[in-house]
């Protein structure tokens, strides 16, 4: 990490058994994606494979920044890296002829799904705003405040008992009633005041 000029360290924290280590973001990130030598932490078997999957990863980054990409070749170079990414395990486990494979199609989480089968689409659509345009940010800001929402209460995960809900199906509700109220103005709609005589 030296070598590359990126800050990291590991630390544990007074009174836990759990290692802590610094958040790589932006810059830092990509600097240790394209440059760091896995050669240090991994055996040479696995440098290669993992080597070959960082660097095509780092290939569709800089392809979708790039406003002169043909979609069709990011769409075929992203399905290749999707292939690697879920380079199976071969041979027999414990034995000689085992080679360790990398992910499994459980693993491919919905933006893996979307960088390799739409954002060619996108590419192709929507090129005179380019890709900078789209943004999940205010999906994961959405994502983050039904979370908070959800978890300020004390029935964690809808309670016990024949009441119970799914944390889903309370946070789906929750939004819907806020969607219902702000449609129909209820916000303008004073509190009723309670009189005691």
């Amino acid at each position: 990490m030296n070598r590359i000029k990126v800050n990291f360290h590991f630390w544990q924290e007074k009174d836990c058994r759990f290692w802590s280590f610094t958040l790589l973001m932006g810059q830092d990130k990509l600097k240790v994606l394209e440059f760091f030598d896995l050669n240090k932490v991994l055996p040479l078997t696995r440098v290669n494979v993992i080597r070959n999957l960082w660097n095509g990863f780092f290939d569709l980054y800089t392809a979708i920044r790039d406003p002169t990409t043909d979609p069709k070749i990011f769409k075929k170079n992203a399905k290749m890296w999707l292939k690697i990414f879920l380079t199976p395990s071969t041979g027999t486990p414990n034995s000689d002829n085992f080679v360790q494979g990398l992910y499994r199609p459980s693993d491919v989480t919905p933006y893996i799904h979307v960088l390799v089968f739409h954002i060619h689409e996108f590419m192709e659509r929507h090129k005179k705003w380019g890709l900078k345009s789209f943004s999940c940010a205010p999906v994961e800001n959405k994502n983050h405040q039904h979370v908070t929402q959800f978890f300020r209460k004390t029935l964690r995960d809808g309670g016990n008992g024949t009441n119970r809900k799914s944390a889903i199906l309370q946070i789906l509700e929750f939004e819907n009633r806020k969607l219902y109220y702000n449609c129909n103005n209820f916000h303008n709609i004073p509190n009723t005041i309670k009189l005691q005589i």
